[in-house]
């Protein structure tokens, strides 16, 4: 990979590790996760390339930008 691709790949992770915790930050309890995931959330999850539909809770998306972030962290680490 060179240098560039492995900036601007460190770069999504850390976008999206803040997006991860910006939808975690909207769950002030347990139940939030069943709400609907905030509309610029999702809009952000998109532009990386995270599918959504217009239901999605926060829980749903916060698993798939978890998802997201730990396989790119374990294809960094091999």
């Amino acid at each position: 990979m060179s240098k560039l691709n492995e900036r601007s790949h460190a770069d999504l992770i850390e976008s999206l590790s803040k997006l991860e915790y910006a939808i975690r930050q909207s769950m002030t309890v347990r139940e939030d996760q069943d709400e609907p995931a905030n509309s610029e959330h999702k809009d952000e999850a998109e532009r990386y390339g995270i599918e959504v539909d217009s239901a999605v809770t926060k829980g749903d998306l916060l698993n798939a930008v978890q998802t997201l972030v730990r396989s790119m962290q374990r294809r960094d680490s091999h």
